[in-house]
């Protein structure tokens, strides 16, 4: 072969060895990024259903713990007169159910027999009812007894149709404040549990995932379905407990069998990419950029200009990471406003966004420029620190948040109160599993948040 013919096989090789370098460069890269928003994707989405149950969840403890804190009342003055007729306990039973939509009818059994009942139509026959005579709710009753606070059972289908939930409560009778309390007897409300879910707003399916709840009777994982079917538990990306008094239920999030049309595209890019890699570059240039914006946009909240529980979620994933190779570790917080409703209410959300940016602002001067102070969900926040390894250097990071949040804020010349309730967690000092680590702050807030309620001490 002379020159000029080896000249022309070599320029003629040329443009096809460029192409094999393009496949063999461009396939490994499509793979790469194909992966990489498919897992992108699967991680989003468990965020996102996170984010879903976190609203639910608080929404419907929200409903029951109003139920139960109306019916107190009632209690209480029982407990104090345990004289009392019931012609008196009418009137408070009455303004009970006329405050909430939620309470179907109260029961009052003194020595454990129901002596009154409200209303009274159509629950004629509970009258009389003796409770160690009756096998179907007696070890209900016991139990409350013998853990001496309200226990929740059921749903369970009412005679009067629908299901309700029956929250019973002991009441121990202290009609002398220096005296010792006795048992007087128990008292039952039954909740109108389908009023109750659709006020909190669970049903089978909230935007894109199905809803499941199990822990029937307060049992969590142990208790039957409630809502929703057992594939919802097995094939669920996200789970978090509803706790109420001596119980809680399991929220689990499945996402529906619906194609998303955005994320999709990453089916498009990998054939796309393998028919015309020529353009390769400008197509994965644009995707960039599109992702880039996409993710700045997604990964803060927009009132406060906090990040989001998704970049949360990121840095956490990438701190647990990093103590593999430095062995350092980081303090998880949860922080739940108390009484936020309320400034809704009587002021209206106008004033709720001002005290959450006002919030927001608080903590983020507050900690260090290495921490990172995320808006969760509605009055809920989380800080992460890294390098805070002990119980003490964490609740000296909550005494003094819970000190910056306690100063006045003055809305519209109306002096405004602001507390929290704080819980931590400390990584890999408790735990070294994320999803855990997350329980356990969340339980610690839930728990604080209580014995503020009670008047406790942390």
């Amino acid at each position: 072969m002379n020159r000029p013919d080896a000249f022309r096989v070599k320029r003629n090789l040329a443009p096809w060895l460029s192409v094999v370098a393009i496949l063999l460069v461009g396939m490994p890269t499509i793979e790469y990024f194909h992966r990489l928003i498919a897992e992108k994707t699967e991680q989003l989405h468990r965020i996102e259903a996170l984010g879903v149950l976190s609203q639910l969840r608080a929404q419907v403890e929200t409903e029951i713990n109003s139920v139960l804190f109306l019916t107190r009342g009632l209690i209480s003055y029982i407990a104090v007169n345990p004289e009392s007729t019931p012609d008196e306990w009418q009137a408070m039973a009455a303004e009970v159910t006329r405050s909430s939509q939620h309470v179907r009818s109260i029961g009052l059994a003194p020595d454990n027999v129901i002596r009154f009942v409200y209303p009274l139509e159509g629950n004629e026959a509970a009258l009389g009812l003796d409770y160690r005579q009756t096998p179907s709710q007696w070890p209900a009753v016991e139990r409350a007894i013998d853990i001496g606070s309200t226990v929740m059972a059921g749903p369970l289908d009412l005679v009067q149709g629908g299901r309700g939930l029956i929250a019973r409560t002991p009441i121990q009778a202290r009609p002398d404040p220096g005296g010792d309390p006795f048992y007087w007897g128990l008292a039952s409300v039954v909740i109108d549990a389908d009023s109750l879910f659709k006020a909190a707003g669970i049903r089978d399916q909230v935007g894109h995932y199905e809803i499941g709840i199990i822990g029937r009777d307060g049992l969590g994982a142990e208790g039957a379905l409630i809502l929703g079917s057992q594939q919802v538990f097995d094939e669920g990306i996200a789970l978090l407990p509803v706790v109420f008094p001596n119980g809680h239920w399991l929220l689990s999030a499945r996402p529906r069998e619906v194609v998303d049309p955005f994320w999709d595209g990453y089916l498009l890019i990998r054939l796309v990419g393998y028919l015309t890699l020529v353009v390769l570059a400008v197509l994965l240039a644009t995707l960039i950029r599109l992702y880039q914006r996409s993710r700045v946009e997604a990964m803060h909240d927009p009132l406060t200009g906090l990040p989001n529980r998704r970049l949360l979620m990121e840095r956490l994933t990438q701190l647990a990471s990093m103590h593999q190779r430095t062995g350092v570790g980081f303090a998880l917080y949860f922080i739940d406003m108390n009484s936020f409703k309320p400034v809704n209410d009587e002021y209206g959300h106008v004033a709720g966004d001002a005290v959450l940016q006002e919030v927001g602002r608080r903590l983020r001067v507050g900690v260090r420029s290495s921490d990172t102070v995320a808006r969760t969900g509605g009055d809920e926040f989380m800080l992460l620190q890294p390098s805070v390894g002990s119980d003490d250097a964490a609740r000296a990071v909550i005494a003094k948040m819970e000190r910056v949040l306690a100063e006045p804020f003055v809305y519209q010349m109306q002096e405004l109160r602001l507390s929290a309730a704080i819980g931590y967690a400390i990584y890999p000092k408790e735990t070294s599993q994320i999803d855990k680590l997350i329980m356990l702050a969340d339980d610690r807030m839930f728990e604080r948040k209580a014995n503020s309620k009670m008047g406790k001490g942390v």
